[in-house]
C-alpha cells in the first residue's frame, strides 16, 4: 500500500504500540488479526494524506521530474506462514500482490482504493467487513473496488502474471548477468524486448526500447569490463540482481544497486536498477564481495 519497506515498517511499529496501549480492547475482539489490520490499514491512511505518491521514474510525466520513488522488497519477506483460509480462486496470491508493476499501479489509485483493492482482492475481505473497517458502507466500498480494479487493469493489465522460475527464466538471467558482467552489448541487446524500458531511481530518467537502451550502455558498459559482479535474487516475485561494482583493481567490489528484471517470452521488458546500497542488508547480502570473488553464474 505504501511502495516502501522503510515506510511499512514504520507503520508496523506504530500499529504494534498502538495495540499494546489498548491492549484489553484487543483480547476481547473477535478478531485480533482484523483488528491489528484496522489499526495498521488506517495507520497507512493518515500517513498517506502527508506523503507524496511513490512511483518509478518511467511513470512520471516528464523525465526531469523527481519525486520518491518505489523500493524493492525481497522474496524472503514473503515465506512466511499464511494462517488464513484459502479464498475463491480469484483472490490474488500475496505474490502477485507485490509484483513491481503492481505495486506501481497501486500508487496512481487513492489511498481508500488501494486500501479496498487490497482488503478485498488480496486478503479476501468481504466488502461488509472492508466497510467497517473504513467506517462506511457496502455500496461506498464496491464503488471503490471497482474504481481500483479499473485504475490497476489499465495501468499494468498484465501487472498480476503469475510469477515463474521456470528454466528458460534461469537461462535469461544467466545470459543478462553474462552480458553484463563481460560488457557484451550485443549479447545485452538481444536479452531485450522491443518495449523494454530501463530507469535507475534515483535518477529521474529512463530509456525505452532496445535502440535508446544500447546508445546509453554503449557509453559506459565497455569501459566497465571486469569491474562488475551480479548476483541472482528475488524481488517482488520476480527475477533481480544485486550489482557490485570494483572501483579499481585489486579493490572489493561493493555494493552499487538492486536490479529488478521483468520478462515476456524470454525477454526483458522492465529494468528498473535502483541505485542504493543501503538496500543490501535487507536482503541479507554484504556491502562487499572478496577480491577473490568469481562470476555468480
Amino acid at each position: 500500500m505504501l511502495g516502501s519497506l522503510d515506510d511499512a515498517e514504520e507503520i508496523v511499529q506504530e500499529t504494534m504500540l498502538k495495540a499494546w496501549q489498548r491492549l484489553p480492547e484487543v483480547r476481547s475482539s473477535a478478531s485480533q488479526k482484523a483488528w491489528l489490520y484496522k489499526i495498521a490499514t488506517n495507520a497507512c491512511l493518515d500517513l498517506l494524506k502527508s506523503r507524496r505518491r511513490r512511483t518509478l521514474p518511467h511513470l512520471v510525466e516528464a523525465p526531469a521530474t523527481e519525486g520518491p520513488w518505489l523500493e524493492p522488497l525481497p522474496d524472503a519477506m514473503l515465506d512466511v506462514a499464511d494462517d488464513e483460509q484459502h479464498g475463491p480462486e480469484a483472490r490474488r496470491s500475496m505474490r502477485e500482490s507485490v509484483s513491481l508493476a503492481f505495486v506501481a499501479a497501486l500508487q496512481s489509485l487513492t489511498p481508500k482504493q488501494r486500501a479496498v483493492l487490497l482488503l478485498v482482492d488480496v486478503l479476501g475481505w468481504n466488502p461488509r467487513e472492508a466497510a467497517q473497517l473504513l467506517k462506511t458502507n457496502v455500496v461506498s466500498v464496491n464503488s471503490l473496488l471497482q474504481r481500483a480494479r479499473s485504475g490497476v487493469e489499465e495501468r499494468a493489465p498484465d501487472a498480476l502474471a503469475p510469477a515463474t522460475d521456470s528454466i528458460a527464466d534461469q537461462d535469461l538471467l544467466r545470459r543478462y548477468i553474462t552480458a553484463w558482467e563481460s560488457g557484451d552489448l550485443d549479447a545485452f541487446t538481444a536479452l531485450l524486448a522491443d518495449d523494454a524500458i530501463l530507469s535507475m531511481p534515483p535518477e529521474p530518467v529512463w530509456y525505452a526500447g532496445p535502440a535508446a537502451i544500447r546508445r546509453f550502455l554503449g557509453t559506459v558498459l565497455p569501459a566497465w569490463v571486469g569491474q562488475y559482479r551480479l548476483l541472482p535474487l528475488r524481488a517482488n516475485g520476480s527475477l533481480a540482481v544485486a550489482v557490485y561494482r570494483q572501483s579499481s583493481t585489486g579493490r572489493p567490489h561493493e555494493a552499487t544497486a538492486i536490479t529488478l528484471l521483468s520478462a515476456r517470452h524470454g525477454r526483458l521488458v522492465q529494468m528498473v536498477r535502483f541505485a542504493s546500497p543501503k538496500l543490501f542488508p535487507r536482503f541479507g547480502l554484504p556491502d562487499r564481495l572478496p577480491i577473490s570473488s568469481a562470476p555468480a553464474i
